[in-house]
């Protein structure tokens, strides 16, 4: 029986390969979700504000869920997804986790206790980081950097698209390529699976708990 699957959206790089190989593979995907703050209007993964992350999903052709934390994160997601595999008929749950074992052994727990199976389309084992990373950048994706630690970079890395020439920066710094440990985060603008490119018209870049970001004002659907 195939699978009918639901995709942890946080709008980077990671969720979109694992959505990409999904469909490559004629795998039906029947949604994105992301977990919000909606009272901050915001996702928890990269500050995305929510009409943007929305926008995205639309640009893609592909309805997003968003599930509101509030209360206990654990058992919000657990409840998003009971209700999403009762609604949407949903039997199995994909991540982009790379290669963190306590990350992926979370996503099995909740999905698990959720009555879903987990996938994790892009697994690798950490030293492959390099070998993804260039996977992404030949896949006529474009993904920006949205949010770095400042102890890695400085203001100037926000914003900036994830080529060739950024790895060179990447690889004499000593950290994962892929910014799997939290280094840098990234939201996709344009591919193969969006209808619509992104355009982001205004922005800001902020200094935020350690973290250079980019704050989104205003940004554009425009056709391709």
């Amino acid at each position: 029986m195939a699978e009918r699957i639901a995709i942890s959206w946080s709008g980077g790089k990671d969720c979109c390969l694992a959505l990409h190989r999904l469909i490559e593979s004629n795998q039906e995907v029947a949604c994105l979700f992301s977990m919000v703050s909606k009272k901050d209007g915001r996702n928890h993964a990269h500050g995305t504000p929510l009409p943007f992350l929305q926008m995205q999903a639309d640009a893609l052709g592909i309805p997003l869920i968003m599930i509101d934390s509030a209360g206990d994160y654990e058992q919000s997601i657990i409840n998003g997804l009971r209700e999403m595999k009762e609604e949407l008929e949903i039997t199995a749950v994909a991540f982009g986790t790379l290669y963190v074992d306590e990350d992926k052994k979370w996503n099995e727990e909740i999905t698990i206790k959720s009555g879903l199976k987990p996938l994790f389309p892009v697994w690798i084992h950490k030293n492959e980081s390099i070998i993804l990373l260039d996977e992404w950048i030949n896949s006529n994706y474009k993904a920006i950097i949205c949010r770095a630690r400042d102890s890695h970079f400085d203001a100037n890395i926000v914003g900036q698209t994830v080529t060739e020439e950024l790895k060179e920066l990447l690889i004499p710094k000593e950290i994962c390529v892929m910014g799997e440990g939290g280094e840098y985060h990234t939201f996709v603008v344009d591919g193969p699976l969006f209808t619509k490119r992104l355009n982001i018209t205004e922005s800001e870049t902020i200094l935020n708990t350690d973290l250079w970001s980019l704050n989104i004002k205003e940004m554009k659907m425009v056709e391709k």
